[in-house]
């Protein structure tokens, strides 16, 4: 055989592959989770189990195609988290764990459980991937919150937005979070004023003091955002522990906090915020 005609070999055979996997992700991923009973999402688990361990045999062949199917725009939303998993199963890099987050943001968020999302996505922040496009799609939601049995708490909005993008660094989402703050509903706004806060840096604290004198807002916005920016007072026991404490063991306790789901762990990062907002002042 010419070489021309196996070149023309190799093509058809990788475009027919192509297209095969793309016709079965169409095929598999069918359904809206949240369209179905508990019952009908157990009968499609089969083939997804088929799908992902179709994908894991041969990944010289088909890694490349999932790449290129979650970039497409085309399918079920719900393909592109579960298919984002399944990358994320496969590889350990951050070009594809970025990768993972572009398509997790093209997901329909009720198609997925709350606290897997966000733990998702807190995960991802932790190793340095950059959340925010996936993380501010929360925003859009009126409600969106998750139970914690073992501590017997709800984690709401505003500290579902904070656990994802704080772990990253801040010059990653404060501008996009003072850009789209004044398109959003009182309860969203309310969240990203939690975050600046936590966040506790000059633009944001400048941004929440704007927001405290804007008479075009929602008066409870303004009030949170008056109330957010006087919680600075350090008992003595805290500024005695301050002390014991160099810059780096409080970085440390804060980033462990922002890796746990607890109610201990929502007060240690209140607790490291006012600390460093005392030790920092204003960076």
């Amino acid at each position: 055989m010419k070489l021309p005609y196996i070149l023309a070999f190799l093509f058809f055979s990788t475009t027919t592959f192509g297209q095969n996997l793309t016709k079965e992700i169409d095929e598999v991923y069918d359904f809206k989770p949240s369209k179905l009973s508990d019952k009908e999402q157990e009968t499609k688990i089969p083939s997804l189990d088929k799908f992902w361990n179709k994908v894991k045999k041969d990944t010289n062949q088909y890694l490349p195609m999932l790449r290129a199917e979650l970039k497409s725009k085309n399918h079920n939303p719900y393909f592109y988290f579960d298919g984002s998993g399944l990358l994320l199963s496969l590889v350990n890099n951050k070009l594809d764990k970025q990768l993972a987050i572009e398509a997790i943001a093209k997901c329909d968020l009720s198609d997925i459980s709350q606290r897997v999302y966000v733990t998702t996505l807190n995960s991802l922040a932790n190793e340095g991937i950059d959340v925010t496009k996936a993380a501010i799609k929360i925003l859009g939601e009126e409600k969106y919150s998750f139970f914690i049995p073992q501590h017997a708490m709800s984690f709401d909005k505003e500290f579902c937005l904070a656990y994802m993008l704080l772990p990253q660094q801040e010059s990653k989402y404060i501008d996009t979070l003072i850009t789209i703050f004044k398109d959003l509903k009182p309860n969203s706004q309310i969240s990203i004023l939690t975050t600046l806060w936590f966040a506790f840096s000059c633009k944001g604290d400048d941004f929440i003091k704007s927001v405290m004198s804007d008479t075009t807002l929602k008066n409870e916005v303004s009030l949170y955002a008056k109330k957010i920016m006087q919680r600075t007072r350090i008992e003595k026991v805290e500024r005695d522990y301050l002390k014991t404490l160099n810059s780096n063991e409080l970085k440390n306790m804060r980033k462990r906090s922002l890796q746990r789901f607890s109610d201990e762990a929502v007060e240690e990062l209140d607790l490291t915020t006012r600390l460093m907002r005392e030790k920092n002042k204003c960076r």
